[in-house]
């Protein structure tokens, strides 16, 4: 569930050169899904916090706007994995999902070219645009990887000739996301395509930098085009302006130069040209309200001011068939806790501009039988969800977004909005399934079906539904089209330690855990199931018992053991501990040794040498870092060194938040932590916040380690080959990054160094000596790569990231070729896009045989045959990005991405 972010963290506040640690007490009767409004204000706070103390830089108190800038730079300017020529192990990446679960989307627009209304474009919050041409049966992004688009508008150019022009806008000011801007989920201003949506670049005069919130452009909440002049109209950080095909003009703003996250508008506009424009109740009263201009570029009047004035989000939606009513829903500013007096969080009104009056419907808003926080009544989480929409063939059919999603057929008669989606009911957090598909809360987006008014799309932290008969007097049931919308947001990933296996397991932020693999019973690689409950956390899949148990977790310290099946979810075995613990809570599985489990109790280490069988009374305590080290590190990170156990030569390295990094040789019979060898990097920043991210071990030699930390302005990147004793600082090109990851893999002797940033996955071979390159630019991009999970029984590397779902990588050595035999470099592919022929030229072929591969980005073979002359036909393929691998007959080979349009 998302909720609001305020600007600064709560009780986080610079101390001189220091940051004070906020802590939270765990609430043993919290709710998986929801508690309180408090406790949802809580975990907003602490999602907000847990990215934050990733970021800050230490010493200053802030999040660097220079370095961010300069970590994106470096990382355009990085050398890609296929432009390098180096003798190194290579990778194969494939996508390992979700595809049929979708993450946070805030626009859906149905092309209006496409009467059957199969073009969709959507926008994922943490992932960018998505295209479809089958109505959902599979997404194209069309979003470069090589920018982060936290896409929030969508808008296409419907006058005749024009169809072909689109926007979208960026920028998410209320809610939580992977923060790569510390507040809030900064924006890059507004970007134009002028192909249907297939590409993009970005209008110049809202280049946005998103590395800090100084632009109106940072967050654009809405975008709508003058269906006479073309006009491009975009509601952005108090202001609502005009672009009209050279320049800005403003329109309505908020007087004064201040901006804020709380400064949401809205914009639509009637065929006849009409514009209205909307301010939150958070702007200054001589600005909040409904304002409308007749042609949107003279005389701009406030409509709102003898009726109601909002406390803060104000959403507009225009009935189609009547475009003289407009509908208006806002943030009133009550609270529907059930804890005090339950009330209705926003009010509806609709404003008849033939005779210009407001009807007051804020008596229809649902407040169902009972009670219960965040779900009923009507509940908004500050705006956070909020949406109104009008069926096209009637003025009185409205439907309305919060926390849930619900319908009214006629707004003028006796009775309430009844409830279609999110929440199963007025006392229930689960999800809504009628009909056997769940349906996400938190609900964004409500678009009608232009050319079929029965059928309702939504967009919700869930991703992309529909359902096709809306106008239904029974049960709504809902349609899942997140087939490859690929926008999930981990936190933490982990693989089945059983060489062969493909289970893999992810815990998500506000969705939960999840779990895929066709071992696991998943029709194919890509697909995952739903293993877990609230705010996933850390994971892990154990081969010590029969049913090869999951180990999983939610918010705040809660940890589980399941025997789950795709079919079958059994109940979840409570592990919990009396400890209170992070909000992100943290556990190791021992990966080689899975009786050995590891729970951190903030500073507290919790071991159990019988994982499959611990009870909530039976964790062992070992003490905590104040009382062992005189340092107040809650632990961020575990690592185990590989192998079977072996008391003389095994170690657990635990990481801090205070930067320091400890080893506890033989854990699993230790007494205490107090016996642990501080090893932390003498150069390391020491002192809050200071995060161990990651601590990675060699897969064959435990004497290397790979220290990673996040914070901006710190050291980030450390290496030991003496298991500690020194170590040699080898961040080299990746100083201005923020690193939240790390793995060490070997494949036939040859060693290669994975580290994931808040700007993609990188490798080298020898970061004493030689720079990290880019890997995956055309699956992972630039999305935060928040956990990586090495399997050396059979070389697999799996990769987390925090908006763009989970990838698999394949390890596998290329000793022995030279430095021609790796010709991706001199791949030329054209055009790309492609509609029918790709022209394929590689230099120096001299008659050479080439076999070609193509496969989709799940990495099945999708045909394959021998390259004849320097064209294949790709006109049978479906939309979407495909890999062109082709390998000589005299031992070369290489791979380039192109798009199938």
């Amino acid at each position: 569930m998302g909720a609001i972010y305020f600007l600064l963290p709560a009780n986080s506040q610079k101390q001189g050169n220091k940051i004070e640690r906020k802590t939270f007490k765990i609430a043993q009767n919290d709710e998986k899904e929801k508690g309180s409004l408090d406790e949802r204000a809580r975990f907003a706070e602490e999602r907000f916090l847990y990215e934050y103390y990733r970021q800050v830089n230490p010493v200053t108190g802030k999040i660097p706007k220079e370095e961010k800038l300069l970590e994106f730079n470096r990382s355009k300017q990085a050398k890609l994995r296929s432009n390098t020529n180096s003798r190194t192990i290579e990778t194969s990446f494939i996508s390992r999902g979700p595809s049929n679960f979708g993450g946070r989307t805030r626009a859906l627009v149905i092309d209006i070219t496409d009467n059957t209304a199969n073009t969709i474009l959507a926008g994922g919050v943490s992932s960018g645009v998505f295209r479809t041409t089958d109505g959902g049966n599979s997404w194209t992004k069309v979003s470069s990887n090589n920018e982060i688009h936290n896409v929030t508008a969508i808008v296409q150019d419907t006058r005749p000739g024009f169809e072909s022009t689109w926007y979208y806008g960026t920028g998410e000011s209320i809610g939580n996301s992977a923060s790569l801007s510390g507040s809030s989920y900064l924006g890059q201003g507004i970007w134009k395509s002028t192909d249907g949506g297939l590409n993009w670049t970005q209008m110049p005069s809202t280049v946005s930098t998103q590395e800090s919130f100084d632009s109106r452009f940072d967050t654009v909440y809405k975008l709508a085009i003058h269906p006479i002049t073309g006009d491009l109209y975009a509601a952005i950080n108090g202001r609502v302006s005009r672009f009209d095909g050279v320049n800005w003009i403003t329109e309505v703003t908020n007087p004064g130069t201040s901006i804020s996250g709380a400064f949401m508008t809205d914009v639509v506009i009637t065929s006849s040209g009409r514009v209205y424009a909307a301010f939150s109740g958070k702007c200054d009263p001589s600005i909040e309200g409904v304002w409308t201009s007749p042609d949107g570029d003279t005389s701009w009047t406030r409509i709102n001011e003898s009726n109601f004035t909002p406390f803060g989000r104000v959403v507009l939606a225009l009935a189609p068939s009547n475009q003289n009513k407009l509908y208006v829903l806002y943030d009133n500013g009550n609270n529907s806790d059930c804890d005090t007096t339950p009330l209705l969080e926003a009010d509806l009104w609709m404003w008849d501009q033939s005779v210009t009056t407001f009807t007051n419907y804020s008596s229809k808003l649902p407040d169902e039988s009972g009670c219960s926080d965040g779900n009923d009544p009507f509940a908004i989480q500050g705006g956070y969800d909020l949406v109104v929409s009008v069926k096209p063939d009637n003025e009185n059919f409205v439907v309305i977004g919060g926390t849930n999603a619900y319908k009214k057929t006629n707004i003028t008669t006796a009775g309430t909005f009844i409830r279609i989606g999110g929440y199963a009911s007025s006392t229930s957090y689960a999800l809504w399934s009628q009909g056997g598909v769940e349906h996400h809360p938190d609900i964004h987006a409500l678009v009608f079906n232009p050319f079929t008014p029965a059928v309702l799309f939504s967009g919700t932290d869930g991703g992309v539904h529909k359902t096709n008969n809306i106008a239904s007097a029974s049960f709504i049931n809902w349609i899942n089209l997140n087939n490859n919308y690929q926008t999930y947001q981990y936190y933490h990933v982990a693989i089945d330690p059983q060489a062969g296996s493909n289970i893999v397991i992810g815990g998500a932020q506000d969705n939960g855990t999840k779990a895929g693999g066709t071992d696991f019973g998943a029709p194919d690689l890509a697909f995952q199931y739903s293993v877990g409950p609230g705010d996933g956390v850390s994971v892990g899949i154990s081969r010590d018992d029969a049913c090869v148990p999951f180990f999983l977790g939610y918010q705040n310290g809660f940890i589980y053991r399941d025997c789950p099946t795709a079919s079958v979810i059994t109940p979840e075995i409570s592990l919990g501990t009396p400890y209170d613990s992070e909000f992100v809570t943290l556990f190791h599985l021992d990966q080689n040794n899975n009786n050995a489990l590891y729970y951190a109790a903030q500073g507290t280490l919790l071991r159990t040498t019988d994982a499959t069988n611990v009870t909530s009374s039976t964790w062992e305590n070992l003490g905590e870092t104040t009382l062992a080290f005189g340092h107040n590190d809650f632990f961020q990170s575990f690592s185990t060194s590989w192998g079977t156990y072996n008391a003389s030569t095994s170690y657990l390295l635990m990481g801090g938040d205070e930067g320091h990094i400890y080893r506890l040789d033989d854990p699993q019979n230790a007494l205490n932590i107090s016996s642990a060898v501080n090893i932390t990097p003498p150069s390391a920043t020491i002192g809050f916040p200071s995060i161990v991210t990651d601590l990675a071990i060699h897969p064959t030699n435990n004497n290397i380690i790979l220290a990673t930390y996040s914070n901006y302005g710190t050291n980030s990147i450390f290496l030991t080959e003496d298991k500690g004793a020194t170590w040699t600082l080898v961040e080299r090109n990746l100083d201005a990054h923020s690193i939240r990851s790390a793995a060490i893999v070997e494949d036939n002797g040859e060693t290669t160094y994975f580290v994931g940033t808040a700007r993609g996955l990188y490798s080298s071979t020898d970061p004493k000596t030689v720079d990290w390159v880019r890997e995956a630019p055309d699956q992972i991009g630039f999305a935060v790569v928040s956990d990586l999970k090495y399997r050396p029984s059979d070389n697999k590397l799996l990769i987390g990231t925090h908006g763009n779902g989970m990838y698999e990588a394949t390890i596998s050595s290329t000793l022995g070729i030279n430095d021609f035999d790796n010709i991706s470099g001199l791949i030329k592919l054209y055009p790309n896009p492609v509609e029918i022929d790709l022209n394929v030229k590689l230099p120096n072929r001299n008659g050479v045989k080439i076999n070609y591969t193509i496969s989709n980005l799940s990495g099945q073979t999708i045909s394959k045959g021998t390259l004849d002359t320097e064209t294949i036909d790709v006109s049978q393929l479906t939309t979407g990005m495909y890999f062109l691998q082709l390998k000589t007959n005299d031992g070369r080979k290489g791979a380039k991405s192109f798009i199938k349009k």
